[in-house]
């Protein structure tokens, strides 16, 4: 069933998602593209005192019998190859902002799709809120540093001798899950109340299951997270983007964001529950398209597949509801990130 509200919501519910998250003839079109093989790559960059690092996936040419397989552990049907040779030509560049801490490569899978179609993604690990490095003050105070350092991440690559010559720098977009699908409407326009996102940081600030040494380390200011919008980022894509009104971003602010949206949630997401995040900012972003995935779907589903290993060691991440069928959900999404950003970066 399709509605459009008077923002201009596009909302695909039920089997049009699974049927036809794109259109059979951009299906087809889709299909008919070369893949190109992809190469993976781990870059850092600074700024100050701080380490950055990004990884980087992009189409490479045909790997020959010294090419390295990226292997992964605990993950499945992903297919990278480490530090192969950048394909030549020029490619849109999509950034992609990973959940809280974690990391972009539990994202391999969406960015092998939009590398393997003629697109470089590059995945920031965020400061101090990934997986391998992190504080309280970067996962749930200091956020306004996810997308500044989105902006610095374009920055380093727009000036790298080796990356600015393969990427179309009017072609720019954003990708990202959970708050990284929330970073994703924020860097592209969305605002946060100045009021409320002090409110949010005033929580954690008196949060009493903090150590109060780390509470010290708190700050109190919302004006870095006010403007944080880079106007070279023409599309977003936001999965399972949360947790939109607890951060301070409302009616109002959302309306800012002019560029194309695209917020995709599963039906059954319990951590960022669709009416109150996906939903709602969909409602009001002007630009705004929005899926609902049906079914038992719920915030995990967006990770990479797993294999037996990552089943046992990771069951929350790993193991879907009955009836959640993840490949083909990546499938599904895969082939709508391609058609969005192709719309979207004029492709």
């Amino acid at each position: 069933m399709r509605q459009i509200s008077p923002a201009k919501v596009l909302v695909y519910v039920a089997a049009l998602f699974l049927a036809a998250c794109i259109s059979p003839a951009s299906a087809a079109d889709q299909e008919e593209q070369p893949l190109h093989p992809v190469g993976f790559r781990q870059i850092e960059f600074v700024d100050g005192a701080r380490h950055l690092a990004l990884a980087m996936f992009y189409p490479s040419l045909a790997p020959d019998a010294s090419a390295t397989p990226f292997a992964m552990p605990f993950f499945t049907n992903l297919h990278l190859y480490k530090d192969a040779e950048l394909a030549p030509g020029r490619y849109p560049l999509v950034m992609f902002s990973h959940g809280r801490g974690s990391n972009p490569l539990l994202y391999a899978w969406f960015a092998q799709t939009l590398a393997a179609h003629g697109y470089i993604v590059a995945g920031l690990y965020h400061y101090r809120a990934n997986t391998y490095d992190q504080t309280i003050a970067y996962l749930a105070n200091k956020l306004w540093q996810r997308p500044r350092d989105i902006s610095l991440a374009i920055d380093f690559l727009l000036k790298d001798p080796a990356w600015a010559k393969a990427i179309d720098a009017e072609q720019i977009g954003v990708a990202g899950h959970s708050q990284g699908g929330f970073t994703s409407l924020w860097i592209g326009g969305a605002k946060v109340d100045a009021d409320k996102y002090l409110a949010f940081q005033k929580g954690w600030k008196s949060n009493q299951m903090v150590p109060a040494y780390l509470r010290d380390e708190l700050p109190l200011d919302a004006s870095p997270a006010l403007d944080v919008r880079d106007p070279r980022i023409k599309a977003a894509f936001a999965m399972a983007p949360g947790i939109i009104k607890a951060f301070g971003m409302d009616a109002a602010g959302l309306a800012q964001m002019t560029i194309p949206a695209y917020i995709t949630v599963g039906a059954r997401d319990t951590q960022t529950p669709a009416e109150d995040n996906a939903a709602f900012a969909a409602k009001h972003i002007p630009n705004a398209e929005l899926v609902i995935i049906p079914g038992p779907v719920d915030h995990e589903i967006f990770v990479n597949e797993c294999d037996d290993e990552g089943r046992d060691e990771f069951p929350e991440a790993c193991i879907d509801a009955p009836g959640a069928d993840r490949a083909a959900i990546h499938k599904s999404v895969g082939e709508a990130a391609l058609k969005f950003f192709g719309e979207a970066l004029g492709r």
